[in-house]
């Protein structure tokens, strides 16, 4: 794990579990009366994904996966959990100070408490009880009890709706199919199969069984080319060999093609495309290949590096990809990020991509759709065609909700 990432965690993790800190000492009688005891699951709670998260450096047994997945996705229900808790707060200061202005009072003036002299043992016994009584015996009233219920019942449905994303939904893989019409398309290869596969995250929630259920799919498409588009492994460069092992088992006539990600940057970009060059696996980094060559001219494939390179001097060159092939040929570009897709809309027929997981976590609605423009599945821009691929993996806790694991078969006609 990088170093940036453990940090983001750990700021995630504190952050959800601090909230949720507040919470409990303001709502639950029995975390008052154990403040240390409180305090004390809370920090472990926040720490407890990262330590697990650095163990996995070193094994990747079963049960400490299994303890990582639940941590998790505990502490990303948790976070989850905060939401309406927040939404709830901030109604009732509104509500507070709304009815304050109603009322003509901006400001309610407490009358200072009496002064206990310091020899007077009885003045301070009395604080100290009414301390206690404040603190632990004093019961909750309407307005605590709501907040504790709304936030028991946000938890345990946050954690079912994770869990069951865990546990189902990150292996109910699909595979989608899209037409694409492209007016220079050659006649002969009318109807082309291309495979799509990205987002591997080939690690530590993605390994065998995961390979398998995808690659299925693969060969149930029956392309004429398979592409895999980006973060080929999580963090560690030496699982390439994974990836390569199931794009050969699947290769088709035309073969298969690989592209970086901001993963594969993340456990170094060199490592991963030698282990997959000396696999055999062609990686395209600012290159381009003419395929089928003998069927009315063929067409370009094109890859570049994903945007991540840039903060290595390198990153997406499509000029040089273009140099690689005939200008006359119709183009299908593979770029990690669909962002690109601003760059070079209106000179390729077609982009693949994907990165986004398809927002990964969809409860009834997508909430990455407030962040990115491009998310999941088509869009259109100056006659080209966008294909955003949800992908294979998982970031963060390893569930998937509304957003199923996909292989997308695309079909070319001309027209």
């Amino acid at each position: 794990m990088r170093i940036s990432a453990a940090l983001f965690y750990l700021v995630f993790a504190g952050s959800a579990h601090m909230l949720a800190l507040r919470w409990a000492l303001a709502t639950v009688p029995f975390a008052r009366k154990r403040r240390r005891l409180t305090w004390a699951v809370a920090l472990t709670l926040a720490l407890l994904p990262v330590l697990l998260r650095l163990c996995t450096r070193f094994t990747h047994a079963p049960w400490l996966l299994t303890v990582l997945a639940v941590a998790l996705v505990e502490t990303t229900a948790v976070a989850l959990s905060t939401i309406p808790l927040a939404a709830l707060a901030l109604a009732r200061r509104v509500w507070s100070a709304v009815a304050a202005i109603r009322s003509g009072e901006s400001q309610v003036e407490v009358p200072p408490a009496p002064k206990s002299e310091p020899g007077d043992d009885g003045g301070f016994a009395a604080r100290g009880v009414a301390r206690d009584v404040r603190e632990v015996d004093v019961p909750i009233g309407r307005r605590e009890a709501i907040e504790r219920g709304v936030g028991i019942a946000s938890f345990v449905g946050s954690g079912a709706l994770l869990g069951w994303g865990a546990v189902v939904g990150r292996h109910a893989f699909e595979i989608r199919e899209v037409v694409v019409k492209v007016p220079s398309w050659p006649r002969v290869l009318d109807g082309y199969t291309i495979a799509q596969v990205s987002d591997l995250h080939a690690g530590v929630f993605v390994g065998e069984r995961e390979m398998a259920e995808g690659f299925e799919l693969v060969r149930r498409a029956k392309p004429d080319l398979v592409v895999a588009t980006g973060d080929l492994v999580d963090y560690d460069a030496s699982l390439s060999y994974l990836v390569a092992k199931y794009l050969h088992s699947v290769a088709p006539r035309d073969g298969a093609f690989a592209i970086l990600g901001n993963h594969d940057h993340y456990a170094g970009a060199y490592q991963v495309r030698r282990r997959l060059l000396d696999a055999g696996i062609p990686v395209l980094l600012n290159q381009g290949r003419v395929l089928r060559g003998g069927d009315g001219g063929g067409f370009a494939l094109l890859g570049v590096d994903d945007l991540m390179g840039r903060r290595d001097g390198g990153g997406p060159d499509f000029g040089r990809a273009v140099a690689d092939v005939p200008r006359d040929l119709p183009r299908v570009l593979l770029a990690h990020q669909p962002t690109y897709f601003h760059e070079v809309a209106g000179t390729v027929a077609l982009q693949l991509s994907g990165h986004t997981h398809g927002g990964q976590l969809n409860p009834g609605f997508r909430p990455a759709n407030a962040l990115m423009e491009f998310v999941d599945g088509r869009y259109e821009r100056e006659g080209s065609v966008l294909w955003v691929n949800r992908g294979f993996g998982v970031v963060g806790p390893p569930s998937r909700v509304g957003a199923p694991p996909e292989v997308t078969k695309i079909v070319i006609v001309s027209g």
